[in-house]
């Protein structure tokens, strides 16, 4: 019995080493290295290029100095590189820029002329095919150009029109309404031409003043505008002068007139001509005893006018009034 034991142990032992024997070989086996080839080696080295160019490369949107680019990424790019140059210019002297793996890019401080744009998908060592866009005009306005005069014309209560001279065709025009006092009241828009101001902001009575520019209209709602002109002054003329006499003399009333510093009386023996200044007021009513060193004569006609003056950067202004007549009793 003991004997038949100590067999079936000697043969399990054998069993237990034996498996482990070929648990051994097929572990050496797998652990093995595979023989590889010195062209499959050599292709594993070498890195691709992205064999896929990028797609719908177009200009988004344009500034004044701006452009803004979009793209549909290449699948198997990491990176992309951009370049630009002007049109008409080699291209052989133009730098890359690595722009990073984006689908949209802004380039700035550009000038107002014409560009031309490529972009290639790139890996960390190899670039794909250049994609080259469109030319490419940048949009905006040239250097800003002042317009040369502005000129007034049915100036009324409630409304202006003016025309403007030496602006470009391409501009549209910007207008800012003041005040004489310079407060702003409005702000309207016109074409390179001219313009109507039509607001109640323009009282009778006044003088007021305009300042103008150009503007352009860019690509995606920017817009590009000039410089501001000096301010060009306009007046309403002076309403309802009212004239009586009393003793002997001519007594004149009006309406203030918004921003006038003083006021000129003249006077003459004809309607259309020969005025003679005779009095200078600050306020809206002035009383005339004489017509020049001659006291006014009884059963004498006698015709009146008022001029608003003011002052601004040493040039003077001026809003009449119509002629009005008295004859004196």
């Amino acid at each position: 019995m003991q004997k038949k034991k100590l067999c079936n142990h000697i043969l399990a032992v054998h069993i237990t080493f034996g498996f482990l024997l070929v648990i051994l070989a097929c572990s050496m086996a797998f652990l093995k290295p595979a023989r590889v080839s010195a062209a499959d080696l050599l292709d594993n080295l070498i890195v691709k290029a992205p064999e896929k160019p990028v797609t719908n490369f177009i200009v988004q949107s344009s500034t004044l100095d701006s452009v803004t680019l979009s793209w549909t990424p290449s699948s198997d790019a990491s990176t992309y590189y951009l370049s630009y140059w002007e049109s008409g210019k080699p291209s052989t002297l133009v730098e890359k820029d690595d722009i990073g793996n984006r689908s949209d890019y802004k380039v700035t401080n550009l000038n107002q002329k014409k560009y031309i744009f490529q972009i290639q998908a790139a890996n960390k060592l190899r670039t794909g095919i250049p994609v080259k866009g469109k030319a490419v005009i940048v949009e905006g306005a040239p250097d800003a150009e002042e317009p040369s005069s502005i000129v007034f014309s049915r100036l009324k209560p409630g409304y202006c029109s003016l025309y403007i001279e030496g602006l470009a065709d391409i501009y549209k025009s910007q207008i800012r309404l003041f005040d004489a006092s310079d407060n702003l009241l409005g702000t309207y828009g016109g074409n390179s031409t001219g313009a109507a101001i039509q607001d109640s902001c323009i009282k009778s009575n006044g003088f007021y003043a305009v300042r103008v520019r150009g503007s352009y209209d860019q690509t995606g709602g920017t817009q590009s505008c000039g410089d501001w002109t000096k301010p060009y002054y306009f007046s309403i003329p002076i309403r309802a002068l009212k004239a009586s006499q009393k003793n002997g003399r001519a007594l004149l009333k009006w309406g203030r007139v918004q921003g006038a510093q003083n006021y000129t009386v003249s006077i003459s023996k004809n309607a259309s001509s020969g005025f003679k200044k005779t009095a200078t007021v600050k306020n809206a009513s002035a009383t005339i005893a004489k017509f020049g060193s001659t006291k006014l004569k009884s059963k004498k006609t006698y015709y009146f006018k008022v001029t608003a003056n003011l002052t601004k950067n040493g040039t003077v202004y001026t809003a009449d009034s119509p002629v009005v007549k008295i004859k004196m009793k």
